[in-house]
């Protein structure tokens, strides 16, 4: 065999030996009990959350592929023997989003107003023909309670950061929070000034979010955490709020920005992983302080 056919070989090899690893990795999907009634699911995307309630299952995001929304459906009927009657969307993004079309049509989908003018604005290509039934079919503004199947959840919006149409879902039951990602647990978080996301507003979000009562937390990202856990993420958005404010008033660079030795908070944090690590580091949260505060960035929207 020539030398160029044993490298092609060897190549095609390398191919579905990675494609065999990515959808391995799609399928994966780790299931947490919180309580009875309640579980965490964790794989490729932003955690995604399921009730039983006697109605029918309620999933709160979907992460990222139909291919994993199917997945996510197969282990709703499993765990709580009912199938789902309901879908939360915490935000826009495709990692908490894309699995939606895999689920019933007619299937009821939450969201906040602006999360569904973000999906018909800014992914517009995905949200096309089939997928287009699974956008969200009901929208709110700042609140709703939701009595589903003998559970009460509490639906809110407590203002921007991540985005500017984030919700959280309180399982008032469970005592439980799932704030989408409005935390990241040990993760540097994306902050999405081009949806309105603001790093200055994240701070009286997060505060607003301690007032609710819970124990335990559901983060976008990350391993189920508490208020302890809550208040270090804030901790880490407050500093990186003050060094927009300082940049913004000392007219410092960029390049001076990033050298900043007030970000202390963020010690273990590390890169998000969906297959490969994504570009959110301490370089890029630090950027987009300084983007927002400078207005170095432009809306979307």
């Amino acid at each position: 065999m020539k030398k160029w056919q044993s490298g092609l070989l060897l190549l095609l090899g390398l191919v579905v030996a990675f494609c065999l690893y990515v959808f391995i990795q799609l399928r994966t999907i780790e299931v947490e009990q919180l309580s009875d009634d309640l579980f965490v699911l964790r794989g490729l995307g932003g955690n995604t959350a399921v009730l039983r309630t006697d109605a029918g299952a309620v999933v709160v995001d979907t992460m990222m592929l139909p291919m994993q929304g199917e997945r996510i459906r197969e282990l709703a009927g499993e765990l709580t023997g009912k199938e789902p009657a309901l879908l939360i969307n915490t935000h826009y993004h495709i990692d908490h989003t894309h699995g939606n079309p895999a689920f019933e049509p007619g299937t009821r989908v939450l969201s906040t107003e602006r999360t569904l003018s973000h999906l018909k604005a800014l992914d517009a290509e995905f949200w096309q023909g089939d997928a287009a039934r699974l956008l969200p079919t009901e929208t709110f503004t700042d609140r709703m309670t939701l009595n589903v199947g003998g559970k009460t959840l509490e639906l809110i919006h407590p203002g921007a950061g991540h985005t500017d149409g984030d919700l959280v879902v309180l399982f008032k039951d469970e005592g439980v929070l799932h704030t989408g990602d409005l935390m990241f647990n040990h993760y540097y978080p994306n902050i999405d000034l081009e949806a309105g996301g603001s790093v200055q507003q994240w701070v009286g979000t997060l505060e607003n979010l301690l007032r609710l009562d819970f124990t335990r937390v559901i983060p976008g990202h990350g391993e189920t955490s508490d208020r302890a856990g809550l208040r270090q993420f804030l901790a880490v958005i407050a500093q990186l709020a003050g060094i927009g404010r300082t940049a913004a008033e000392k007219g410092w660079t960029l390049e001076r920005t990033l050298e900043t030795d007030q970000l202390t908070a963020d010690a273990g944090y590390r890169r998000v992983r969906m297959i490969f690590p994504l570009p959110m580091n301490r370089e890029f949260v630090i950027t987009r302080a300084w983007e927002e505060t400078t207005g170095n960035f432009k809306r979307l929207d």
